[in-house]
């Protein structure tokens, strides 16, 4: 091809100019601009793009707009040649652009997934349960592990929408200990002990700030793949300054990402500070980062004999405050147990309807009438009166496990 680089430039300008006003200028800017003119007559056009993955978008997304507006700068329809530029002898090649897809081709998620303990914690949810000392931390961890591996609903009143193995690290609680929780939890569940599918790690010291250690917990994920990943508490596990946001963005990042890959909800069970904002992932001890890196909180407080729970989401509403205790049994042993409140008032008719109604919409599992009168913490009568109601009205309908919502029409 004859040397017709400079007298034809002014028209590649021309292209330019017209593709501006047809496309947005963050478009143009990121697929026109890095684009070189290296020669072209009324036959053939040649120009180069940066790298691979460049080239094969603007040829999939971008080719029929880049050949309309050089039909019409030339009035005649040029082959045009799109090749990888080869860059400078001694000079770097531009990286390639990240990932893109458009919103609507992202992952869906269908309604059923979007808890794993309902109102509780999140399907595939990062987060933090934290509260300050002997405040019940661990025993709800435990709850959970029980809850998750057996189906069973957690503190009694939460039911489990995915069961699944538990990955538990207790770097606090000795062998005979934990295997002595977990196993009074199970039995107050009336749950085989035997074949809980709860997996312990034993090792004596986790860093996972630590690259090698970070590959071993990753490898054991990878290859048990478990619905939940408890780590209690999360300062036996690390070696970094909690209060220094770059440590912590790392050590969190390296959650996330463990999170992602292996779609596994991670706990972790964490301090807070002496003099806690009340209800607040603010409580949290360290940095912020913890806070802001939740999906799902559970914030435990204690206030002399009374332990409360309150719940927050990032992507739905939270719950509580709720009141624990931890219950001795001579049957079964310690476990912890959701109270209703003390000496509640009853609702107006009309509100309680409601809030049963919304509780069921939520859940997607039956609820047994116990569970609604532990969750909305009225009388016992008061609550069987109106589910009878909301039932005579075809609003709800009783099964053998307990009440769900009637779809609208049937």
């Amino acid at each position: 091809m004859p040397d017709t680089l400079e007298p034809n430039r002014h028209l590649w300008d021309r292209v330019l100019d017209r593709l501006s006003h047809q496309i947005d200028p963050h478009s143009f800017d990121v697929w026109f601009r890095p684009i070189a003119f290296t020669g072209g007559d009324d036959t053939r056009w040649e120009l180069t793009v940066p790298n691979d993955v460049f080239q094969t978008i603007l040829r999939d997304k971008y080719s029929d707009l880049l050949d309309a507006a050089i039909r019409d700068v030339l009035g005649c329809s040029p082959h045009v040649s799109i090749s990888i530029r080869i860059p400078a002898s001694g000079s770097q090649p531009m990286p390639p652009p990240l990932p893109v897809v458009q919103a609507s081709q992202l992952e869906s998620a269908p309604n059923q997934n979007l808890w794993l303990i309902d109102n509780l914690w999140m399907s595939e949810a990062v987060g933090i349960l934290g509260g300050p000392p002997r405040a019940y931390k661990s025993w709800l961890a435990l709850d959970m592990a029980v809850s998750v591996a057996s189906g069973s609903p957690c503190l009694g009143a939460f039911p489990v929408a995915r069961t699944g193995p538990v990955l538990l690290y207790a770097a606090e609680d000795s062998p005979c200990s934990l295997r002595a929780r977990l196993a009074s939890i199970s039995r107050a569940r009336h749950i085989d002990f035997d074949h809980l599918d709860v997996h312990v790690i034993t090792a004596d010291r986790l860093r996972l700030d630590q690259p090698d250690d970070q590959q071993r917990f990753s490898a054991t994920v990878a290859g048990l793949r478990p619905m939940l990943v408890i780590l209690d508490p999360l300062v036996r596990i690390h070696s970094a300054d909690e209060n220094a946001s770059t440590a912590v963005a790392a050590l969190l990042g390296y959650f996330r990402a463990l999170q992602r890959s292996t779609r596994s909800a991670i706990l972790l069970v964490h301090h807070s500070r002496k003099s806690p904002a009340s209800g607040s992932g603010h409580s949290l001890r360290g940095s912020s980062d913890f806070y802001a890196w939740t999906d799902s909180l559970l914030a435990l407080e204690r206030r002399q004999d009374e332990h409360r729970l309150l719940v927050e989401h990032r992507a739905a509403a939270g719950s509580g405050p709720f009141s624990l205790q931890l219950v001795t049994s001579p049957d079964h042993g310690p476990y912890l147990s959701l109270l209703p409140n003390m000496e509640p008032e009853d609702p107006p008719s009309d509100s309680l309807r409601q809030s049963i109604l919304h509780l069921l919409s939520q859940s997607s599992q039956p609820l047994p009438a116990e569970t609604l009168r532990l969750r909305l913490g009225v009388r016992k009568q008061r609550l069987l009166e109106t589910l009878r109601t909301l039932s005579d009205q075809g609003q709800i309908a009783r099964l053998q496990n307990g009440f769900v919502l009637k779809p609208t029409g049937s």
